[in-house]
Protein backbone atom coordinates (compact mmCIF):
# COMPACT_ATOMS: atom_id res chain seq x y z
CA UNK A 1 0.00 0.00 0.00
CA UNK A 2 1.42 3.36 -1.27
CA UNK A 3 2.37 6.14 2.03
CA UNK A 4 2.80 9.76 1.52
CA UNK A 5 4.12 12.07 4.20
CA UNK A 6 2.15 15.19 4.83
CA UNK A 7 3.15 18.70 6.70
CA UNK A 8 1.72 19.21 9.81
CA UNK A 9 3.24 22.70 10.44
CA UNK A 10 0.94 25.14 7.83
CA UNK A 11 -2.53 23.63 6.94
CA UNK A 12 -5.33 24.64 4.70
CA UNK A 13 -8.54 26.35 4.81
CA UNK A 14 -11.55 27.03 1.84
CA UNK A 15 -12.69 30.36 2.62
CA UNK A 16 -16.16 31.63 2.11
CA UNK A 17 -15.20 35.03 0.09
CA UNK A 18 -14.33 31.86 -2.44
CA UNK A 19 -10.28 32.03 -1.40
CA UNK A 20 -7.95 29.52 -0.11
CA UNK A 21 -6.66 30.61 3.44
CA UNK A 22 -3.96 29.00 5.74
CA UNK A 23 -4.42 27.18 8.86
CA UNK A 24 -2.51 29.02 11.04
CA UNK A 25 -0.32 26.68 14.26
CA UNK A 26 -2.18 27.81 17.17
CA UNK A 27 -0.09 27.45 20.16
CA UNK A 28 2.94 25.53 18.80
CA UNK A 29 6.07 26.57 17.34
CA UNK A 30 7.95 24.92 14.20
CA UNK A 31 11.79 23.92 15.79
CA UNK A 32 14.23 23.29 12.02
CA UNK A 33 16.11 20.18 12.51
CA UNK A 34 16.62 16.87 10.79
CA UNK A 35 14.86 14.69 12.98
CA UNK A 36 13.20 10.76 12.25
CA UNK A 37 14.11 12.28 8.14
CA UNK A 38 11.55 15.22 8.86
CA UNK A 39 13.46 18.70 8.65
CA UNK A 40 11.64 19.85 11.68
CA UNK A 41 9.66 19.25 14.61
CA UNK A 42 6.54 21.23 16.36
CA UNK A 43 6.72 21.81 19.88
CA UNK A 44 3.76 22.98 22.29
CA UNK A 45 4.25 26.72 22.96
CA UNK A 46 5.80 27.31 26.70
CA UNK A 47 3.40 27.95 29.72
CA UNK A 48 3.27 30.42 31.99
CA UNK A 49 3.44 30.42 36.00
CA UNK A 50 3.36 33.00 38.61
CA UNK A 51 5.98 34.52 39.88
CA UNK A 52 3.88 37.43 41.37
CA UNK A 53 1.47 40.20 41.74
CA UNK A 54 1.54 43.86 40.00
CA UNK A 55 -0.35 46.52 40.67
CA UNK A 56 -2.81 45.88 37.34
CA UNK A 57 -2.95 45.18 33.89
CA UNK A 58 0.61 45.93 32.62
CA UNK A 59 1.78 48.84 30.60
CA UNK A 60 5.59 48.50 29.93
CA UNK A 61 8.60 47.08 31.17
CA UNK A 62 12.32 47.02 31.41
CA UNK A 63 15.55 45.78 32.87
CA UNK A 64 17.42 48.54 33.78
CA UNK A 65 21.49 47.90 34.19
CA UNK A 66 22.87 50.35 35.31
CA UNK A 67 20.31 50.24 38.48
CA UNK A 68 20.24 46.40 38.25
CA UNK A 69 16.31 46.14 38.37
CA UNK A 70 13.14 44.71 36.70
CA UNK A 71 11.07 48.37 36.53
CA UNK A 72 7.24 47.59 35.48
CA UNK A 73 4.20 50.39 35.41
CA UNK A 74 1.20 48.27 36.17
CA UNK A 75 -2.03 49.52 35.95
CA UNK A 76 -1.05 53.27 37.21
CA UNK A 77 2.29 52.41 39.84
CA UNK A 78 5.82 52.11 38.81
CA UNK A 79 7.54 48.80 40.18
CA UNK A 80 10.51 47.19 41.08
CA UNK A 81 10.41 43.66 40.88
CA UNK A 82 12.58 41.30 43.01
CA UNK A 83 14.25 38.31 42.72
CA UNK A 84 11.90 36.59 44.76
CA UNK A 85 8.93 37.79 42.75
CA UNK A 86 7.48 40.81 45.64
CA UNK A 87 7.24 44.18 44.43
CA UNK A 88 8.20 47.92 45.80
CA UNK A 89 6.04 50.35 44.83
CA UNK A 90 7.85 53.47 43.15
CA UNK A 91 5.23 55.98 42.69
CA UNK A 92 1.82 56.69 40.54
CA UNK A 93 2.39 56.15 36.56
CA UNK A 94 -1.33 57.84 35.90
CA UNK A 95 -2.69 56.61 32.50
CA UNK A 96 -3.97 53.58 30.93
CA UNK A 97 -1.80 53.28 27.58
CA UNK A 98 1.58 51.61 26.81
CA UNK A 99 4.17 53.68 28.20
CA UNK A 100 8.20 54.09 26.50
CA UNK A 101 11.38 53.34 28.82
CA UNK A 102 14.06 54.54 28.00
CA UNK A 103 16.91 54.90 30.88
CA UNK A 104 20.39 56.60 30.82
CA UNK A 105 23.56 56.08 32.89
CA UNK A 106 21.71 57.66 36.13
CA UNK A 107 17.93 57.40 35.51
CA UNK A 108 14.94 55.61 34.15
CA UNK A 109 12.43 57.49 32.29
CA UNK A 110 9.29 57.10 31.73
CA UNK A 111 7.02 58.50 28.72
CA UNK A 112 3.32 58.18 29.82
CA UNK A 113 0.18 60.01 28.05
CA UNK A 114 2.44 62.57 27.35
CA UNK A 115 4.16 63.31 30.40
CA UNK A 116 7.61 62.18 31.18
CA UNK A 117 9.26 61.23 34.53
CA UNK A 118 12.64 60.15 35.76
CA UNK A 119 13.42 57.35 38.24
CA UNK A 120 16.98 57.10 40.25
CA UNK A 121 16.69 54.54 41.61
CA UNK A 122 15.45 56.22 45.27
CA UNK A 123 13.22 59.44 43.92
CA UNK A 124 10.35 59.45 41.05
CA UNK A 125 10.57 63.12 39.40
CA UNK A 126 8.39 64.19 36.67
CA UNK A 127 9.82 66.63 34.59
CA UNK A 128 8.10 69.65 34.37
CA UNK A 129 10.08 71.92 32.15
CA UNK A 130 7.53 74.12 29.51
CA UNK A 131 9.01 73.11 26.86
CA UNK A 132 8.66 69.87 27.28
CA UNK A 133 4.96 69.88 25.67
CA UNK A 134 3.48 66.10 24.90
CA UNK A 135 5.45 63.41 24.62
CA UNK A 136 4.72 60.28 22.64
CA UNK A 137 8.26 58.61 22.51
CA UNK A 138 11.83 59.01 23.48
CA UNK A 139 15.06 57.12 23.21
CA UNK A 140 18.33 57.80 25.10
CA UNK A 141 21.59 58.61 23.38
CA UNK A 142 24.50 60.34 23.64
CA UNK A 143 24.03 61.63 27.39
CA UNK A 144 20.33 62.91 26.22
CA UNK A 145 16.78 62.28 26.29
CA UNK A 146 15.03 62.57 22.58
CA UNK A 147 11.85 62.89 22.38
CA UNK A 148 9.11 63.11 19.54
CA UNK A 149 5.67 64.57 20.41
CA UNK A 150 4.24 63.28 17.42
CA UNK A 151 5.21 67.05 15.40
CA UNK A 152 8.73 67.96 16.11
CA UNK A 153 11.80 65.95 17.41
CA UNK A 154 13.86 67.80 20.63
CA UNK A 155 16.01 66.42 23.38
CA UNK A 156 17.21 67.08 26.74
CA UNK A 157 19.81 69.37 27.42
CA UNK A 158 23.42 68.22 27.72
CA UNK A 159 23.26 69.24 31.15
CA UNK A 160 20.29 68.71 32.65
CA UNK A 161 17.63 65.22 31.92
CA UNK A 162 15.13 67.49 33.05
CA UNK A 163 16.10 70.76 31.27
CA UNK A 164 14.63 71.02 27.51
CA UNK A 165 16.53 74.12 25.45
CA UNK A 166 13.98 75.91 23.86
CA UNK A 167 16.29 75.87 20.64
CA UNK A 168 16.74 72.09 20.22
CA UNK A 169 14.11 71.34 17.97
CA UNK A 170 13.69 70.10 14.61
CA UNK A 171 11.33 67.71 12.80
CA UNK A 172 11.50 64.83 10.41
CA UNK A 173 10.84 66.53 6.61
CA UNK A 174 11.52 63.38 4.70
CA UNK A 175 7.50 63.27 3.86
CA UNK A 176 4.67 65.58 5.44
CA UNK A 177 3.63 62.62 7.45
CA UNK A 178 2.87 62.93 11.30
CA UNK A 179 6.19 61.24 13.50
CA UNK A 180 4.64 58.12 15.34
CA UNK A 181 7.88 56.78 17.10
CA UNK A 182 11.55 56.71 17.76
CA UNK A 183 14.15 53.89 18.54
CA UNK A 184 17.65 53.44 18.97
CA UNK A 185 19.64 51.31 16.52
CA UNK A 186 22.73 49.23 16.72
CA UNK A 187 24.42 52.42 14.29
CA UNK A 188 23.46 54.65 17.65
CA UNK A 189 21.76 56.57 15.62
CA UNK A 190 17.83 57.64 16.27
CA UNK A 191 15.24 55.88 14.04
CA UNK A 192 12.58 58.50 13.61
CA UNK A 193 9.07 56.68 12.51
CA UNK A 194 6.85 58.79 10.49
CA UNK A 195 3.51 57.41 9.46
CA UNK A 196 4.35 56.32 6.05
CA UNK A 197 8.48 57.11 5.99
CA UNK A 198 10.98 56.31 8.17
CA UNK A 199 14.21 58.71 8.58
CA UNK A 200 17.18 58.07 10.57
CA UNK A 201 19.27 60.77 12.69
CA UNK A 202 23.19 60.78 13.87
CA UNK A 203 24.62 63.08 16.25
CA UNK A 204 26.25 65.92 14.94
CA UNK A 205 26.33 68.88 17.47
CA UNK A 206 26.23 72.62 15.64
CA UNK A 207 25.98 76.00 16.97
CA UNK A 208 24.55 79.39 16.47
CA UNK A 209 26.30 82.18 15.87
CA UNK A 210 26.28 82.99 19.78
CA UNK A 211 27.82 79.82 20.91
CA UNK A 212 24.54 77.75 22.21
CA UNK A 213 23.90 74.51 20.99
CA UNK A 214 20.92 73.81 18.66
CA UNK A 215 19.52 70.85 17.33
CA UNK A 216 22.42 68.09 17.98
CA UNK A 217 21.20 65.72 15.61
CA UNK A 218 20.70 65.76 11.33
CA UNK A 219 19.61 63.29 9.46
CA UNK A 220 21.45 60.89 7.24
CA UNK A 221 21.25 61.63 3.72
CA UNK A 222 20.05 58.58 1.43
CA UNK A 223 18.83 56.12 4.11
CA UNK A 224 15.07 57.44 4.28
CA UNK A 225 12.55 54.50 3.28
CA UNK A 226 9.19 55.11 2.18
CA UNK A 227 7.85 52.64 5.01
CA UNK A 228 6.08 54.21 8.34
CA UNK A 229 4.47 51.97 11.36
CA UNK A 230 1.03 52.10 12.76
CA UNK A 231 1.87 53.23 15.96
CA UNK A 232 4.13 54.06 18.87
CA UNK A 233 4.82 51.05 19.83
CA UNK A 234 4.86 48.97 16.35
CA UNK A 235 8.41 48.50 17.07
CA UNK A 236 10.81 46.29 18.07
CA UNK A 237 14.57 45.56 17.35
CA UNK A 238 16.23 41.85 17.10
CA UNK A 239 19.26 40.81 15.59
CA UNK A 240 20.60 43.57 14.70
CA UNK A 241 17.23 44.71 12.42
CA UNK A 242 14.19 46.51 13.08
CA UNK A 243 10.96 44.31 12.91
CA UNK A 244 7.53 46.94 11.89
CA UNK A 245 4.04 46.60 11.56
CA UNK A 246 3.99 49.52 8.56
CA UNK A 247 3.17 50.70 5.32
CA UNK A 248 3.36 53.11 2.38
CA UNK A 249 0.97 55.43 2.02
CA UNK A 250 -0.28 53.72 -1.32
CA UNK A 251 -0.31 50.29 0.59
CA UNK A 252 -1.82 48.48 3.21
CA UNK A 253 -0.62 47.75 6.59
CA UNK A 254 1.97 44.50 6.75
CA UNK A 255 5.30 43.30 8.81
CA UNK A 256 8.11 44.35 7.27
CA UNK A 257 12.22 44.23 8.54
CA UNK A 258 14.06 47.81 7.83
CA UNK A 259 18.52 47.11 7.74
CA UNK A 260 20.50 49.47 5.95
CA UNK A 261 17.98 51.67 4.90
CA UNK A 262 16.43 48.85 2.81
CA UNK A 263 12.75 47.01 3.57
CA UNK A 264 12.17 43.55 3.53
CA UNK A 265 8.24 42.33 3.91
CA UNK A 266 8.03 39.67 6.30
CA UNK A 267 4.47 38.89 6.62
CA UNK A 268 2.30 36.36 4.46
CA UNK A 269 -0.95 36.73 2.43
CA UNK A 270 -2.67 34.90 5.60
CA UNK A 271 -0.58 37.46 7.93
CA UNK A 272 -1.65 40.17 5.88
CA UNK A 273 -5.13 39.33 5.71
CA UNK A 274 -5.61 39.20 10.04
CA UNK A 275 -3.81 43.09 9.92
CA UNK A 276 -6.19 44.02 7.51
CA UNK A 277 -9.30 43.18 9.36
CA UNK A 278 -8.32 45.76 11.73
CA UNK A 279 -8.89 49.86 11.72
CA UNK A 280 -5.99 52.52 11.93
CA UNK A 281 -7.09 53.61 15.34
CA UNK A 282 -7.01 50.03 16.69
CA UNK A 283 -3.72 49.34 15.22
CA UNK A 284 -2.18 52.07 16.56
CA UNK A 285 -2.05 50.69 20.02
CA UNK A 286 -0.53 47.26 18.74
CA UNK A 287 2.49 46.51 20.83
CA UNK A 288 5.54 44.60 19.12
CA UNK A 289 8.16 42.74 21.16
CA UNK A 290 11.09 40.55 20.68
CA UNK A 291 12.22 37.33 22.65
CA UNK A 292 15.69 35.55 21.99
CA UNK A 293 15.90 32.26 23.73
CA UNK A 294 18.05 28.69 22.47
CA UNK A 295 19.04 30.05 19.81
CA UNK A 296 15.45 30.70 18.44
CA UNK A 297 14.74 34.14 17.58
CA UNK A 298 10.65 35.47 17.88
CA UNK A 299 8.80 38.54 17.19
CA UNK A 300 5.54 39.10 19.32
CA UNK A 301 2.64 41.07 17.68
CA UNK A 302 -0.13 41.80 19.95
CA UNK A 303 -3.29 43.24 18.00
CA UNK A 304 -6.54 43.76 20.06
CA UNK A 305 -7.72 40.07 19.07
CA UNK A 306 -5.00 38.38 17.76
CA UNK A 307 -1.42 37.88 18.97
CA UNK A 308 1.01 36.77 16.12
CA UNK A 309 4.58 34.58 16.92
CA UNK A 310 7.07 34.61 14.35
CA UNK A 311 10.67 33.00 14.23
CA UNK A 312 13.33 34.71 12.48
CA UNK A 313 15.23 31.22 13.29
CA UNK A 314 12.33 29.57 11.46
CA UNK A 315 11.94 32.26 8.76
CA UNK A 316 15.77 31.64 7.50
CA UNK A 317 15.70 28.03 7.56
CA UNK A 318 12.63 26.88 6.25
CA UNK A 319 11.15 30.19 4.98
CA UNK A 320 8.07 32.73 5.93
CA UNK A 321 5.27 30.84 5.27
CA UNK A 322 6.47 27.97 8.46
CA UNK A 323 7.11 31.26 10.57
CA UNK A 324 3.85 32.38 11.76
CA UNK A 325 1.96 31.00 14.45
CA UNK A 326 -0.71 32.13 16.52
CA UNK A 327 -1.29 32.03 20.29
CA UNK A 328 -4.08 32.28 22.46
CA UNK A 329 -5.25 31.66 26.14
CA UNK A 330 -8.32 29.57 25.80
CA UNK A 331 -9.80 26.01 25.05
CA UNK A 332 -13.00 27.03 22.88
CA UNK A 333 -12.45 30.65 21.62
CA UNK A 334 -9.95 33.11 20.48
CA UNK A 335 -8.83 34.94 23.23
CA UNK A 336 -5.01 36.02 22.33
CA UNK A 337 -2.57 35.29 24.40
CA UNK A 338 -2.71 37.25 27.86
CA UNK A 339 0.93 37.80 28.60
CA UNK A 340 2.81 41.44 27.53
CA UNK A 341 5.79 43.01 28.06
CA UNK A 342 8.19 40.36 28.44
CA UNK A 343 11.66 41.07 30.30
CA UNK A 344 14.64 38.42 30.42
CA UNK A 345 16.15 39.11 33.97
CA UNK A 346 19.67 37.75 33.94
CA UNK A 347 19.53 37.72 37.83
CA UNK A 348 17.52 34.82 37.69
CA UNK A 349 17.80 34.01 34.04
CA UNK A 350 14.07 33.75 33.00
CA UNK A 351 11.52 35.49 30.77
CA UNK A 352 9.06 37.26 33.57
CA UNK A 353 5.64 38.76 31.82
CA UNK A 354 2.84 41.17 32.41
CA UNK A 355 -0.30 40.61 31.87
CA UNK A 356 -3.68 42.16 29.70
CA UNK A 357 -6.29 40.74 31.53
CA UNK A 358 -5.24 40.98 35.81
CA UNK A 359 -2.62 41.84 37.83
CA UNK A 360 -0.44 38.92 37.63
CA UNK A 361 3.40 38.61 37.02
CA UNK A 362 4.32 35.40 34.99
CA UNK A 363 7.01 33.45 34.05
CA UNK A 364 7.96 31.99 30.86
CA UNK A 365 8.00 28.36 31.77
CA UNK A 366 9.57 25.49 29.37
CA UNK A 367 8.15 22.40 31.67
CA UNK A 368 4.32 23.08 31.19
CA UNK A 369 1.68 24.49 28.51
CA UNK A 370 -0.54 25.75 31.24
CA UNK A 371 -0.61 28.96 31.65
CA UNK A 372 -1.65 29.93 35.66
CA UNK A 373 -2.72 26.47 35.99
CA UNK A 374 -5.07 26.22 33.13
CA UNK A 375 -5.21 24.06 30.18
CA UNK A 376 -5.55 25.92 26.66
CA UNK A 377 -5.60 24.82 23.17
CA UNK A 378 -3.38 23.61 20.83
CA UNK A 379 -3.83 23.08 17.11
CA UNK A 380 -2.57 22.44 13.80
CA UNK A 381 -3.45 20.79 10.62
CA UNK A 382 -2.34 19.46 7.18
CA UNK A 383 -2.55 21.00 3.57
CA UNK A 384 -5.25 19.91 1.50
CA UNK A 385 -4.65 16.65 -0.20
CA UNK A 386 -5.90 15.35 -3.33
CA UNK A 387 -6.06 11.73 -4.05
CA UNK A 388 -9.19 10.82 -5.50
CA UNK A 389 -11.04 7.64 -4.78
CA UNK A 390 -8.82 5.99 -2.21
CA UNK A 391 -9.33 4.72 0.94
CA UNK A 392 -6.82 5.81 4.34
CA UNK A 393 -6.10 2.69 5.95
CA UNK A 394 -3.47 4.38 8.63
CA UNK A 395 -2.32 7.46 9.62
CA UNK A 396 0.70 7.72 11.89
CA UNK A 397 2.50 10.73 13.44
CA UNK A 398 5.80 10.69 15.10
CA UNK A 399 5.86 12.18 18.39
CA UNK A 400 8.01 12.18 21.83
CA UNK A 401 5.94 9.96 24.43
CA UNK A 402 6.95 9.35 28.19
CA UNK A 403 8.55 12.21 29.12
CA UNK A 404 4.71 14.51 30.04
CA UNK A 405 3.58 13.88 33.71
CA UNK A 406 0.22 12.72 33.02
CA UNK A 407 -1.38 11.01 29.55
CA UNK A 408 -1.68 13.29 26.40
CA UNK A 409 -4.29 12.47 24.07
CA UNK A 410 -5.54 14.33 20.61
CA UNK A 411 -8.49 15.10 19.05
CA UNK A 412 -8.01 14.04 15.72
CA UNK A 413 -10.43 14.83 12.56
CA UNK A 414 -10.98 15.08 8.95
CA UNK A 415 -12.26 16.95 6.55
CA UNK A 416 -13.43 16.43 2.78
CA UNK A 417 -13.59 19.78 1.70
CA UNK A 418 -11.58 22.36 3.41
CA UNK A 419 -14.90 23.57 5.33
CA UNK A 420 -15.88 21.01 8.02
CA UNK A 421 -14.40 18.47 9.95
CA UNK A 422 -15.92 15.11 11.12
CA UNK A 423 -16.70 13.93 14.77
CA UNK A 424 -13.21 13.83 16.65
CA UNK A 425 -11.83 11.08 17.60
CA UNK A 426 -9.63 10.91 20.85
CA UNK A 427 -6.24 9.46 20.00
CA UNK A 428 -3.25 8.40 22.62
CA UNK A 429 0.07 10.90 22.17
CA UNK A 430 1.79 10.04 25.11
CA UNK A 431 1.53 7.75 28.40
CA UNK A 432 3.62 8.63 31.59
CA UNK A 433 6.86 6.73 30.97
CA UNK A 434 5.58 5.21 28.37
CA UNK A 435 8.80 5.94 25.53
CA UNK A 436 6.98 3.46 22.55
CA UNK A 437 3.45 5.11 22.81
CA UNK A 438 2.30 5.62 18.97
CA UNK A 439 0.48 7.79 17.71
CA UNK A 440 -1.92 5.93 15.00
CA UNK A 441 -5.37 6.22 13.54
CA UNK A 442 -6.81 3.07 11.25
CA UNK A 443 -9.71 2.84 9.14
CA UNK A 444 -9.79 6.47 8.48
CA UNK A 445 -12.25 6.18 5.42
CA UNK A 446 -12.95 6.75 1.81
CA UNK A 447 -11.85 9.62 0.20
CA UNK A 448 -14.26 10.83 -2.75
CA UNK A 449 -11.99 13.80 -3.76
CA UNK A 450 -9.74 15.44 -1.41
CA UNK A 451 -9.08 15.49 2.25
CA UNK A 452 -7.29 17.33 5.52
CA UNK A 453 -6.77 16.73 8.67
CA UNK A 454 -6.89 18.90 11.85
CA UNK A 455 -5.27 17.87 15.48
CA UNK A 456 -6.27 19.60 18.87
CA UNK A 457 -4.70 18.71 22.01
CA UNK A 458 -5.71 19.90 25.60
CA UNK A 459 -3.42 18.35 28.15
CA UNK A 460 -1.01 19.52 31.07
CA UNK A 461 2.01 18.51 29.53
CA UNK A 462 3.89 19.70 26.41
CA UNK A 463 4.04 17.48 23.33
CA UNK A 464 6.54 17.31 20.17
CA UNK A 465 5.52 15.99 16.84
CA UNK A 466 6.68 15.48 13.37
CA UNK A 467 6.48 13.68 10.32
CA UNK A 468 2.93 12.54 9.54
CA UNK A 469 2.70 9.12 7.16
CA UNK A 470 -0.95 8.49 5.78
CA UNK A 471 -1.08 5.11 4.06
CA UNK A 472 -4.03 4.55 1.96
CA UNK A 473 -5.21 1.77 -1.05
Amino acid sequence: MPTIEIPISLGDRSAENVDYRDQLMVNRTIVPRNIKGDDAYTLSYPGLTQFGDGQGVDRGAIYNSRQRSQLRVSGDRLIEVAKDGSTNIVGVIPGSSQVSLPYSFITQGIVSDGRFWLYDGSTLTEVLDPDLGSPIDAVFINGVYFFTDGETLYHTDSSSEQAIDPLAFATSEFSPDRTVGLLKNKQNQVVVFNRFSTEFFVDSPTSDNSGAFLFRFRRVEGKAVKVGIVGTHAKCEMDGQIFIVGNRKEESPSVHILAGGTEQTIATREIDKIISEYSDSELAGLVMEARVEDREKFIIIHLPRHTLLYSHTVAKRAGVDRAWVLLKTDIIGDSPWRAINGVYDPRFSQWIYGDKIDSRLGRLDNTTNLQYGEKVEEIFFTPIVKIAGKSIDKIELDSLPGFASDRVDCFFSVSYDGVFFSREALIPVSRVHDYNTRFIARRVGYIRNEFNFKFRIVADGRTALSKLEVTFS
